[in-house]
């Protein structure tokens, strides 16, 4: 499936490889300043851009720029290999290998990898994949450990490395150690705990000695799209868990969670069984993910508790159903992922799919102006393939690369406070979305045109990017540099001066 998907998308761009998300190269641009021996997109200026405190250290562009553009795939083609290891052990596991289970186990060692997102997510090159195959072991550790066999360096491994893919495995690695403790494997357990957390805090202790906060910018960022920082804290949560259930995949997470309850409920061999503390793990952990997380952009933020909730019911389907007729239990666990495959097929195959074209004609037209053409400082708002590769400053007002833009763009500043930071930083020209940032363009910018996409070819947040000079005196320089560029746009893009300056 991801072979055909990423056929697909390479179809569609015309034989040209793409990522669907201009968010990997952040995380390559990271890597590249990291080898530098600075930590940002810039080398001059510390920063957090990215949301995982270790894959920008896993792509360090040891041989080229080149190479590394590729080295998400590679990273993602391997957590995606994992994922679809733990996933079957998870069956086995569970007894779907066996007797007249095993054709129901066949269907769900076939659908159920992509029925939780494993192919998609691979695609778009970042970390969730590794997130989530850190995840599964987890799982498949804790299930073993309470079923008398425990694996201790698998789950060790998954108590690590989930917090350090992603902020949000501090949920599950946490629980898993309070269950090592509560099956009285108290060294063990303090092991577990230093795994989950010794880490994580040195990595916010490391951005605080940078002078940074101690959440990554992209982190704060993505609290800010949700809810203003001004609100308290219990209206956060609440408005985090209502954005979440107005996604498809946050109503997915909460039907599981629904069942859990179900089967909890209705079942005294769950309750009686060791796998209840599996159960306990499985429930707090997608009730924190849908008070405390995220869900969509392009479904990567929910692939990990996806796949652990899913695989966790197929696990306790054979416990709350004991002595029912096999058959019964494997329709309930075919059908336990065909909902989710069903749900999010359409995206897979058209939004996935179309969105790298998207970005090939967008955002690398962009950044072959800035690199190539302009060969000067820019700002922007969508920070990734003209961050990579460029040695020049790129000012990042939406915040993910900048912590001062980050705090005017989340507060009740003054319109035009994209003006100052422009001359602090020598910027002369800006390629933003004019609808996204109305309040940081400068009072001096001048306009000069609209880079436009024809079609919005799958998940790219606008067509229309406008090209601001940031200062009367650059314009002569930003309209030369753009009359070069536009004669070698792509089918499918174009480029609108405004009047005055065609």
């Amino acid at each position: 499936m991801f072979a055909a998907l990423e056929a697909a998308a390479i179809y569609q761009t015309g034989g040209y490889f793409e990522y669907p998300l201009d968010d990997t190269y952040i995380h390559l641009a990271m890597a590249e300043t990291i080898w530098s021996g600075g930590y940002g997109v810039n080398l001059s200026e510390p920063s957090a851009a990215s949301s995982s405190a270790l894959f920008p250290f896993l792509l360090v562009p040891v041989f080229s720029l080149e190479f590394q553009r590729y080295m998400p795939l590679i990273w993602n083609v391997v957590g995606l290999g994992l994922s679809a290891w733990l996933w079957a052990e998870l069956l086995l596991e569970a007894g779907y290998g066996k007797g007249k289970l095993r054709r129901y186990g066949v269907v769900l060692a076939a659908v159920g990898p992509t029925a939780v997102l494993m192919p998609s997510n691979a695609m778009i090159g970042m970390e969730h994949t590794l997130h989530a195959a850190a995840s599964l072991a987890i799982l498949l550790g804790l299930m073993r450990l309470l079923k008398g066999t425990p694996s201790w360096g698998l789950l060790f491994a998954g108590i690590l490395f989930a917090p350090l893919f992603r902020f949000e495995g501090l949920a599950l690695s946490l629980m898993a150690a309070l269950v090592i403790f509560s099956c009285k494997e108290k060294r063990r357990g303090v092991v577990a705990l230093f795994l989950a957390l010794v880490p994580i805090l040195l990595f916010c202790g490391f951005l605080v000695s940078l002078g940074l906060d101690s959440l990554p910018s992209s982190v704060q960022a993505k609290i800010a799209s949700a809810v203003r920082y001004e609100m308290p804290i219990y209206l956060r949560i609440i408005r985090t868990f209502t954005a979440n259930l107005a996604e498809s995949g946050g109503i997915i997470l909460m039907l599981y969670l629904v069942v859990l309850m179900g089967m909890w409920l209705s079942s005294e061999s769950l309750r009686r069984s060791p796998l209840a503390k599996l159960w306990v793990v499985l429930v707090g952990a997608t009730g924190a993910h849908l008070l405390l997380g995220h869900i969509g952009w392009l479904n990567r933020y929910e692939h990990y508790i996806l796949a652990v909730v899913t695989a966790g019911i197929l696990v306790l389907l054979p416990v709350v159903m004991r002595g029912s007729d096999l058959q019964r239990i494997g329709m309930r666990a075919v059908i336990a992922v065909l909902i989710p495959l069903a749900v999010y097929a359409k995206s897979n195959v058209t939004i996935l799919v179309e969105s790298p074209k998207s970005i090939y004609l967008q955002q690398r037209q962009m950044s072959e102006f800035a690199k190539n053409y302009m060969k000067t400082p820019v700002a922007v708002n969508d920070l990734g393939w003209v961050a990579w590769g460029n040695p020049d400053y790129v000012l990042d007002l939406f915040g993910l690369g900048s912590t001062e833009a980050l705090k005017y763009r989340t507060t009740k500043s003054e319109p035009g406070w994209g003006g100052p930071m422009a001359v602090r930083h020598d910027v002369r020209f800006a390629m933003i979305y004019q609808e996204w940032m109305k309040e940081a363009i400068g009072k001096d910018w001048i306009r000069v045109g609209t880079f436009i996409t024809d079609e919005d070819w799958g998940f790219v947040s606008r067509t229309r990017v406008a090209f601001f000079a940031t200062s009367p005196d650059y314009v002569p320089q930003l309209v030369e540099a753009l009359h070069q560029w536009v004669p070698t746009l792509p089918a499918g893009t174009h480029f609108e001066f405004d009047a005055g300056f065609e």
